[in-house]
């Protein structure tokens, strides 16, 4: 089986092309191999394929359409567990040979490492075979998917383009500038608002030897930006016209393993010469794709600074306990590398017996990181943090701060000028510090949750009972640190019966004691952010964990028994902790969830002070 979704959707075997006949079954078919793999909840699936208003048969008719569509992959050879159903919905399983999205996404990730790596011909090569897979814009021939399957063909698209960006810039990293202007004017043409094509045409053309005809480019350029959005070129631009003015084309050739400086940003890719002190690779990340897309964005963003505008940016990863800020930030911490060649470096606040350290021993760590002698490492704090400060100015790094509690532990270890990107992770949302992006973690989706269980219990299990893997993954909430309890636990256990195991966790009695695996517990990591409330707000989070009613604006005085003003503040203050999210709501007012594993916990602290009194 071939399937295609690079282009118009496609399924070919060995015989030829298979027919899906009708637009509702062949939107069915897409929005299956748009997640591979995964198992799509009906809801979904209903609602992509009938984006506007859902017939009152809808579920009637999708089961028609999957038994249909079965029918159409038997009668062309195909093996019987290819579309399978689980509680949720349904999967349909394509290994990465058969299926031009998987194969597309292998060869640019391929394409990505060889060139951090620096084998700049075989990341070439890569990049060129990954796009030579699409046949036109993902799933042309099906334009009404519906917003959620849209946003994922966008994204596809999205892919693509940073594909080729990516290409481009290896072709002029190899001299080979003559040969992408014909595509580059093509895109431009096509696109003349995206700066980063038009700073990537003038680079070529000026590393072509054609300094006039890439002055010109600027030109037409900023015209269009001027005329179309009344700004002038951005930084990029300018930085490939500056180029383009002061250097010969000769000169701009790098050397062989060396980036020009395309558009006026750094490198593309660079040997790390700081230091490279990050801890050990977490696994894959899974279910993060929008998040590290954006971070990326924001990183690369920060990297095609230049002038005077420079300096740190401070990016806020929150989220609540289990559910993975640190893994994020870490592996994110390797995507980025190349983008800082200055160093990587990581510091945590966190301590094994719960005590923070203090900031000033961080500021020590550093310094030495950044190669001042022990010995030259100021006394007075104040005065460290002056060295600090100048240590990291001018330099392009990234800096990882993890578990910061609040604002005022972290300001003195944030650098002033420079092109580097701070992450700092925390529990809170920390409204008082001054931040340039703030990104909060939140449970994975549960077909995420399942895809993270069983790349640790075992992914033939979860396919032989995928109903059970998702209800586990339900029963931890679907929060990356119980799955990842939880998946060790069954990978020690090949033999134990998974239904009774799901049993046995959904009861709420058991459920944190079965959580914990060698020093790890999820019933610890919670008792860290309740141990971090004062005390009226550890009463108000247990008056809400002992009743079962939807939380809600107008229902939160009742509860806390506090007047309406100021049980919306208690409210508002955990929700700055994370500790409960608001949730999309149809009628009026706000409405916020408190998740099981969180409840049971703060129940259980309720049964072991005895009865609570109202939280004022």
């Amino acid at each position: 089986m071939d399937f295609s979704v690079l282009g118009p959707l496609a399924l070919t075997t060995e015989a030829g092309p298979v027919a899906i006949n009708g637009t509702k079954p062949r939107a069915l078919l897409s929005i299956l191999l748009l997640n591979p793999g995964r198992t799509v909840g009906t809801g979904r699936l209903i609602d992509g394929i009938w984006p506007e208003s859902p017939p009152a048969s809808a579920l009637h008719n999708l089961r028609t359409y999957i038994h249909r569509l079965r029918q159409t992959l038997d009668h062309s050879g195909d093996s019987a567990d290819r579309l399978v159903r689980d509680g949720a919905g349904y999967q349909l399983r394509v290994d990465e040979d058969e299926l031009d999205l998987l194969r597309f996404q292998r060869f640019a990730g391929d394409g990505h490492r060889a060139a951090r790596e620096d084998r700049l011909d075989t990341a070439a090569e890569l990049f060129s075979r990954a796009l030579g897979l699409w046949r036109g814009r993902a799933l042309e021939d099906l334009p009404d998917l519906g917003t959620d399957i849209a946003a994922l063909t966008t994204a596809l698209q999205e892919q693509r383009r940073e594909a080729v960006t990516e290409l481009v810039d290896l072709r002029l990293r190899l001299g080979q500038s003559a040969g992408v202007i014909p595509a580059l004017r093509r895109m431009v043409a096509e696109e003349p608002l995206d700066e980063r094509r038009q700073a990537q045409l003038v680079t070529s053309l000026t590393l072509a030897g054609r300094t006039a005809e890439a002055l010109a480019a600027y030109q037409e350029a900023r015209r269009t930006l001027v005329d179309e959005l009344g700004v002038d070129p951005g930084p990029a631009l300018q930085g490939a016209l500056q180029a383009a003015l002061d250097a010969d084309p000769a000169d701009l050739r790098p050397p062989a393993g060396r980036p020009p400086a395309v558009g006026g940003g750094a490198p593309a890719s660079e040997p790390t010469a700081g230091p490279r002190a990050l801890p050990m690779k977490p696994p894959q990340l899974i279910g993060r794709t929008t998040t590290t897309r954006q971070l990326r964005t924001i990183a690369q963003g920060i990297a095609d600074t230049t002038g005077a505008d420079e300096h740190a940016s401070v990016v806020l990863v929150s989220g609540a306990p289990g559910v993975g800020k640190s893994c994020f930030a870490v592996a994110s911490g390797y995507e980025l590398a190349d983008i800082f060649p200055d160093g990587q470096l990581f510091v945590s606040f966190d301590t094994a017996d719960g005590a923070p350290r203090s900031t000033g021993d961080l500021m020590r760590e550093l310094l030495v990181e950044l190669g001042v002698a022990r010995s030259d490492v100021p006394d007075d704090v104040r005065e460290r943090a002056a060295v600090l400060r100048c240590t990291l100015a001018g330099r392009r790094l990234l800096l990882i701060i993890d578990d910061v509690d609040c604002a005022q532990q972290v300001r003195p270890l944030l650098p002033g000028a420079g092109r580097s990107l701070v992450m700092i992770t925390s529990r809170q949302r920390l409204l008082d510090l001054d931040v340039g992006w703030r990104l909060t973690l939140g449970a994975l989706t549960r077909s995420d949750a399942v895809e993270l269980l069983a790349t640790i219990a075992g992914e033939h299990r979860a396919r032989e009972q995928p109903e059970v893997f998702g209800r586990i993954a339900v029963a931890c909430d679907q929060l990356p640190l119980a799955l990842r309890i939880v998946g060790s636990r069954l990978a020690a256990q090949p033999g134990i019966a998974l239904p009774s195991f799901a049993d046995h966790l959904e009861s709420e009695e058991n459920r944190l004691e079965e959580l914990a695996v060698g020093d790890i517990s999820v019933r610890h990591s919670l008792s860290g952010s309740y141990r971090a409330l004062d005390p009226a707000a550890r009463d108000a989070l247990c008056l809400l964990a002992s009743t079962n009613l939807i939380i809600t604006q107008s229902n939160a005085g009742e509860i806390l028994r506090l007047p309406s003003q100021q049980a919306n503040r208690m409210v508002e203050h955990l929700v700055e902790h994370n500790l409960l999210t608001p949730v999309e709501s149809e009628g009026p007012g706000q409405r916020f969830h408190l998740p099981g594993l969180l409840r049971i916990f703060a129940r259980e602290c309720v049964a072991a002070h005895g009865q609570l009194s109202p939280v004022g």
